[in-house]
C-alpha cells in the first residue's frame, strides 16, 4: 500500500521536489532517490570487494592506492578523500574479524541480564526506557570493542608466535591513523572511530524500533520481530551512502543531536520512519524528505560505513537491539489499567512491566541467520 501512518519530516522539503522525488513514493524509492542524490552530488561508490581482495591476497595496507591509480587515475581526489577511503577500508578489513566476538558478547549479556538486559524501574515512561536502553547498548558496543583493539595488538605484536593477517592489518591502520593529517584533525584513532561509527548504526536501528513504537505497532514478538526485520533493508540503504549523505540525513530527520551522544531518541514528533504495507508485508520505510545531496569537503569516491560491506554485521546491530527491546517488552503499547478499582469503568494507561518480555524474547531471539 502507498502512503501509510507518517511521523516526522516535514513532505514539503525543497530539494526533493528539485529532484523531482515523490516524498510517499513506491517500495525502493529511497534507494532510488538516495543513489540519485549521490550522483547530483557528484560523488560514487568505491568497489570496496576488489580492493579487500588486494588487501587479502598481498596482506598490503596500502592496496588502495594501486587500485586508484588503475581504476580511477583520472578522477581528482584530494588527500583528505584518499584518507577518508584508506581509514574506512582498514576497518572494513578489521571488522571482519570483529562480529563473531560480538555476537557473542551480546548473547552472553541477554543470557545473564547485564546491561542493557538488567532490570528497569516500572515507573520509567518510554522515553525514558529508550534513552537508559540506548546508553547501556553503546556502553556494552564500547567494552567489546576496547577489549577487541587490545586484543588485536596483542595478536599484531612483533613478538606474537602467530602470524594474524588481522593483528598485522591493526598495526598498519595504527600507523595510519597516527600519520593522517584528516584524522590528526579530529582527534580520531582506530578505535574512535570504530566507536562512532558502530555506536551511530546501533542508534539507527533504535531509530527503528522506536518509530514501530511511536507509530502504534502493538504485535506479538515474533510476528513484531519479523516486521522490524523485514524493514532492516532501509538501515542498510543509509548505511551505504556518504558520510555526507548519511549525516545530513540525520539531521533533517531530527536524529543527528548537537551534544555528545551519536543519535537523538525518535520521538513522536520526529521520526524519518512510516508505516506502509498491509499483513505480511507491514513494514517502515524511510522517507525522502531528509534526503540531500551532499558532498563531504570536496570528496569524490565514498565506501559507505564499514559495517555495510561486513557480511551479517549490520543484521547483528539490528538483531541486538531487537532482543533488548522484546526483553522490556517495548513490543506492546501501554496496557489500560483500571482507576481506584474500576471506578466508573475509567482506566489509564501502565506501562508493560518492564523485563517482561524476556521469555518471550528469549523464544524467538534469534541470530541475524536464523531470522525471518
Amino acid at each position: 500500500m502507498d502512503g501509510g501512518v507518517v511521523s516526522g519530516l516535514n513532505s514539503t522539503d525543497p530539494v526533493s521536489s528539485s529532484l523531482g522525488l515523490e516524498t510517499e513514493a513506491h517500495t525502493g524509492s529511497f534507494a532510488r532517490a538516495y543513489q540519485e542524490a549521490h550522483a547530483a552530488a557528484g560523488i560514487q561508490r568505491l568497489a570496496v570487494t576488489p580492493v579487500l581482495e588486494m588487501m587479502d591476497m598481498a596482506g598490503d595496507p596500502d592496496a588502495l592506492d594501486a587500485y586508484l591509480a588503475r581504476a580511477h587515475a583520472d578522477l581528482p581526489l584530494s588527500s583528505d578523500n584518499i584518507d577518508r577511503l584508506k581509514g574506512n577500508m582498514h576497518l572494513v578489513f578489521l571488522f571482519r574479524d570483529f562480529r563473531r566476538p560480538l555476537a557473542r558478547a551480546m548473547e552472553r549479556m541477554k543470557d545473564t541480564g547485564a546491561g542493557p538486559f538488567a532490570a528497569l524501574p516500572t515507573w520509567m515512561s518510554a522515553h525514558h526506557r529508550f534513552g537508559l536502553l540506548r546508553t547501556a547498548g553503546c556502553l556494552g558496543l564500547n567494552k567489546e570493542l576496547d577489549d577487541w583493539i587490545a586484543d588485536l595488538e596483542a595478536r599484531g605484536a612483533p613478538e606474537a608466535p602467530i602470524a594474524c593477517p588481522f593483528g598485522r592489518m591493526a598495526r598498519a591502520a595504527r600507523r595510519f591513523f597516527a600519520g593522517s593529517a584528516l584524522y590528526r584533525r579530529a582527534d580520531h584513532s582506530v578505535l574512535s572511530i570504530a566507536k562512532t561509527g558502530s555506536n551511530t548504526a546501533l542508534h539507527v536501528c533504535w531509530s527503528l524500533v522506536e518509530a514501530a513504537y511511536y507509530l502504534g505497532v502493538d504485535l506479538p514478538p515474533a510476528e513484531w520481530r519479523a516486521m522490524l526485520w523485514r524493514s532492516r533493508k532501509e538501515i542498510a540503504t543509509l548505511a551505504s551512502g556518504s558520510l555526507g549523505m548519511i549525516v545530513t540525513f540525520l539531521e533533517a530527520a531530527h536524529l543527528h543531536p548537537h551534544g555528545d551522544s551519536a543519535v537523538n531518541p525518535t520521538t513522536h514528533e520526529g521520526s524519518p520512519f512510516r508505516l506502509v504495507g498491509e499483513g505480511a508485508d507491514r513494514r517502515l520505510d524511510l522517507r525522502l524528505d531528509g534526503i540531500t545531496p551532499m558532498s563531504t569537503g570536496h570528496d569524490r569516491l565514498f565506501t559507505g560505513c564499514p559495517a555495510f560491506h561486513v557480511g551479517g554485521m549490520i543484521d547483528t546491530y539490528l538483531s541486538w537491539v531487537l532482543d533488548i527491546a522484546l526483553h522490556h517488552g517495548l513490543n506492546r503499547q501501554p496496557v489500560a489499567a483500571p482507576i481506584l478499582g474500576g471506578m466508573l469503568g475509567a482506566t489509564v494507561a501502565s506501562p508493560v512491566p518492564l523485563g517482561a518480555g524476556r521469555a518471550m524474547a528469549q523464544q524467538v531471539a534469534a541470530g541475524p541467520a536464523r531470522d525471518p
